[in-house]
């Protein structure tokens, strides 16, 4: 990781840490916008982080935005920064400027459940223009909707909205040819949800580590007990594996198309919410359930995004096709030349 990357990093960090508070967080339930978290974000090139320098980005690495997505899933951050950045890469792609202020885009719908012309669970499309990709004729098509007709508001167990919209009866402003797939979309939006992810595994980790050096039993700290370390082990075994695989995929998808490595991380992470939450949630105990802790922040968010750019069984199904796609013979030279080349 560079030096100026390592700057960028640092000053992530020192914006989430100062407003990406609890309240700020708590705010988002009740359907309030973190402008202020935004407009720090944005002062400081980080919305525009992944984008060209000629279109007013920063023109950052894949693997060093992973690494920025951490920061932000770390500090459970109220905003669609991931989305935002799906959006201008596809904007970018496809030749169009970026309209000001902040955007979402309608996810790939991996299922096919939704009816032609509605989006389901679109991250704040209730209050943000939505960029989407159209191949109904056969053709990639992008487009920009400034002000989507909105189904239903819903929200994810997080208190983020996911918001079903009407895209048919929609008017959008620019429609223009693309060069990316709905797969590669999925793809990237699912890389760049399991950095987050993998930031929000280690806040469990560090909440529970620190609070079972704080708290007492019989005169002696949690930590001391055998049973409570081997469960913060284990939690640090979850953090380290999901860690891996997203650091993993973010330097296959940079290289090339990195589909099978992004398959494993998203899976990967989507495994690890059960084991890690459960084990957090029972290092603090009755405090861990309060809705004052910090925790429920970090749990809620996990047990909502393993759902989100394609679930744990979607990515899962996808492995194993492609396992059974190069036989039994083949799964081995196949899993190491993925190695060979990522280090490479």
């Amino acid at each position: 990781m560079s030096e100026s990357t390592e700057l960028l990093l640092q000053t992530a960090h020192r914006i989430f840490t100062d407003l990406s508070t609890v309240e700020c967080v708590n705010a988002l339930e009740q359907g309030q916008w973190a402008q202020r978290l935004w407009d720090a974000l944005d002062e400081n090139g980080l919305t525009h982080a992944l984008l060209p320098v000629d279109s007013g980005g920063s023109e950052l690495g894949l693997a060093d935005g992973v690494a920025l997505l951490k920061v932000a899933g770390y500090h459970a951050a109220p905003i669609p920064l991931a989305e935002h950045w799906l959006a201008g890469l596809a904007l970018v792609d496809a030749g169009q400027p970026l309209p000001g202020g902040a955007l979402t885009i309608a996810p790939p719908d991996p299922a096919r459940r939704a009816v032609p012309g509605t989006h389901r669970r679109v991250p704040w499309g209730r209050s943000l223009p939505v960029v989407a990709l159209d191949g109904a004729d056969g053709q990639r098509r992008l487009k920009l909707y400034p002000r989507a007709v909105v189904v239903t508001q819903n929200a994810n167990l997080a208190g983020e909205p996911r918001d079903e919209l009407d895209l048919a009866r929609s008017e959008f402003t620019l429609d223009a040819a693309s060069s990316i797939d709905a797969m590669r979309w999925l793809a990237l939006g699912a890389l760049m949800r399991s950095a987050q992810m993998a930031g929000a595994l280690q806040r469990c980790l560090a909440l529970a580590s620190a609070y079972a050096l704080e708290r007492k039993q019989f005169g002696r700290p949690l930590a001391a007990f055998q049973a409570i370390q081997q469960e913060l082990a284990l939690l640090a075994g979850e953090v380290a594996a999901v860690d891996a695989a997203v650091d993993a995929a973010a330097d296959a998808a940079e290289a090339g198309d990195g589909l099978f490595d992004i398959a494993v991380a998203k899976a990967r992470a989507s495994m690890a919410v059960d084991a890690a939450t459960r084990i957090a949630h029972q290092v603090h105990g009755a405090m861990g359930f309060t809705y004052e802790h910090r925790l429920h922040h970090y749990t809620k968010r996990l047990w909502s995004w393993r759902d989100d750019f394609g679930t744990e069984v979607y990515w899962n199904t996808l492995l194993g096709r492609k396992a059974l796609e190069v036989g039994g013979d083949g799964l081995w030279p196949f899993l190491t030349r993925l190695g060979s080349s990522a280090a490479a």
